[in-house]
C-alpha cells in the first residue's frame, strides 16, 4: 500500500511546522528528511570529488569527464518519468531508501576496484549509469515526501532549509574528500561515501508514515502520459521547469571539469580542487539562512529572475580567473544566487501543482537533470578542442540568452 509521511500532525508526537528561519525543524518527519538529505548530500559530493579526480587520473581528458556525467544523467532522463508513476504505487519511503542502499553499493564497487588496482574507466561508465538510475527515484520522491511532510504553508521554508543541508554537505565533504584522497587514496572516498549512504537509508526506513487510499489502478505509461498532459495545460509550470532546463543544460556542466580547471588552470591539488568546489556551498549555505527567514516574501518569481541571471554571469566570469582566490570568491557569489533560485523555483513549481499530479511532474522535474550530461559532453567536446575555460565561457554566455527566450523577467513570471 502507497504511504506518504504523517506530516503536521499525522502521527502521535508530530508537531506542526512553525515560523522563523528555523520553523519546518518543529516536525519530526522533516528532521529525519532534512538528516537524510546532509547524509546524501555528503555522499553525493564525496562521489563528485572521487569520481571527478579519479577520471582525472586515468584518462586527463575533459571530454572523459563529461561522458562520465552524460552516462549518469542518460540513465535519469529515461527513468524519471517512469518512476513517477511507480511512486504512485508502493511505499515511497522503501523506494527511496533502496535507491541510497543501492548507490552505497555502487560506491563500494569502484572503492574495491581501486584498492586493488583493477579499476578501467569502464568501470565508472556502468556505476555512473547505475547511480544516476538510483538518483532518479531519490530525488523526486524526497521532493514529494518534504511537501508531504510540512505541507503549503511551510513549503518554501523546508525547501529552503532543504536546499541548506545539501549546501552545508558541498562546503564541508569536498573538503573532506580532498584531504581523504591525498592522504589515504582515492578509495578512501568511495568507502566513505558507501558509509553515507547507507546512514541516508536508515534514517529514510525511520519516517512515521500513515497508508493512504489506493488511487484506481491505471497503466505505468498512462499514468506517464496524464503527467506531461497536466504539465502542458498550465503553461506557468512548462515555465517554471524551462527555466530550470536552461541552466541545468547550459550552465551546470562546468562541475564536471572543475578537476581541469584545478589543475591545469589554477594549478592546485586535490585538496585545493575540493576547497573550490565549497564556494558555490558556502554561498549558498549564507543565503539559505536569509531565504528561509524570508521564505514568505511576494514577488518570488521576480526575485527568481534575478538571481538566475546573477548566478549565470558569474560562472560566466568565473570562466576566466586564473587566481584561486577570485575564482573561489564568483563561485560564492554564485552560489548565493543559485540558492535563491532553485528555492523560488521549486517552491513556486509545488504551489501550483494539484496533489493528484505531484509526483508524476516532480518526477519530470527531475527528468530535467537528464539533460546535465548532454550539456557536460558537449562542454567536455568544446574543452577537449578549446579549451575549458573557453568552453564553460561559451555555454553560460548562451544561457544567459536562452533564459531570455525562455521567459526570466517577462510579466507572467515576475507576478508568481
Amino acid at each position: 500500500m502507497t504511504s506518504t509521511p504523517t506530516g503536521s500532525g499525522g502521527a502521535a508526537g508530530e508537531i506542526g511546522a512553525g515560523s522563523g528561519a528555523f520553523g519546518s525543524l518543529r516536525n519530526g518527519n522533516f528532521r529525519l528528511l532534512i538528516t537524510g538529505t546532509l547524509a546524501s548530500g555528503f555522499a553525493n559530493w564525496m562521489e563528485s570529488i572521487g569520481q571527478g579526480w579519479l577520471v582525472h587520473q586515468l584518462t586527463h581528458s575533459p571530454f572523459q569527464l563529461g561522458l562520465v556525467q552524460f552516462l549518469r544523467g542518460i540513465s535519469i532522463l529515461f527513468a524519471s518519468p517512469i518512476v513517477g508513476a511507480v511512486a504512485e504505487r508502493v511505499d515511497r519511503k522503501k523506494l527511496a531508501g533502496a535507491a541510497t542502499a543501492i548507490n552505497a553499493a555502487n560506491a563500494l564497487v569502484i572503492g574495491l576496484l581501486v584498492a586493488t588496482g583493477r579499476v578501467e574507466v569502464w568501470h565508472l561508465y556502468v556505476t555512473a549509469f547505475v547511480g544516476g538510475t538510483a538518483s532518479s527515484i531519490y530525488n523526486p520522491v524526497r521532493q514529494y515526501l518534504v511537501y508531504s511532510s510540512v505541507g503549503p504553508e511551510s513549503l518554501a521554508n523546508a525547501i529552503a532549509l532543504n536546499a541548506g543541508a545539501m549546501n552545508m554537505s558541498r562546503v564541508v565533504a569536498p573538503n573532506v574528500s580532498g584531504a581523504m584522497i591525498g592522504f589515504f587514496g582515492v578509495q578512501s572516498s568511495f568507502f566513505a561515501e558507501a558509509m553515507f549512504f547507507l546512514a541516508a537509508c536508515f534514517t529514510l526506513l525511520q519516517l512515521r508514515l500513515r497508508p493512504v487510499v489506493q488511487r484506481p489502478a491505471e497503466s505505468m505509461w498512462h499514468s506517464i502520459r496524464l503527467g506531461v498532459s497536466f504539465l502542458r495545460q498550465h503553461p506557468i509550470l512548462s515555465r517554471l521547469v524551462l527555466l530550470q532546463a536552461v541552466p541545468t543544460f547550459l550552465v551546470y556542466p562546468y562541475l564536471q571539469l572543475m578537476p581541469s580547471i584545478a589543475a591545469d588552470y589554477l594549478h592546485v591539488g586535490p585538496q585545493g580542487y575540493g576547497f573550490l568546489q565549497t564556494g558555490v556551498g558556502l554561498g549558498s549555505i549564507l543565503m539559505t539562512l536569509v531565504v528561509a527567514q524570508f521564505s514568505t516574501v511576494r514577488n518570488k518569481g521576480r526575485i527568481m529572475s534575478v538571481a538566475l541571471m546573477m548566478y549565470m554571469a558569474m560562472i560566466f566570469l568565473f570562466s576566466f580567473s586564473r587566481v584561486f582566490l577570485l575564482s573561489f570568491g564568483l563561485l560564492t557569489l554564485g552560489g548565493m544566487n543559485l540558492v535563491v533560485f532553485t528555492t523560488f523555483n521549486q517552491t513556486l513549481l509545488q504551489l501550483n501543482l494539484e496533489d493528484e499530479y505531484r509526483a508524476r511532474v516532480l518526477a519530470l522535474f527531475t527528468m530535467v537533470q537528464g539533460l546535465n550530461p548532454f550539456g557536460s559532453l558537449i562542454m567536455g567536446a568544446i574543452a577537449e578542442r578549446a579549451g575549458t575555460p573557453h568552453a564553460i565561457a561559451m555555454m553560460s554566455g548562451v544561457a544567459i540568452v536562452a533564459a531570455l527566450f525562455a521567459g526570466v523577467g517577462t510579466r507572467r513570471v515576475r507576478e508568481l
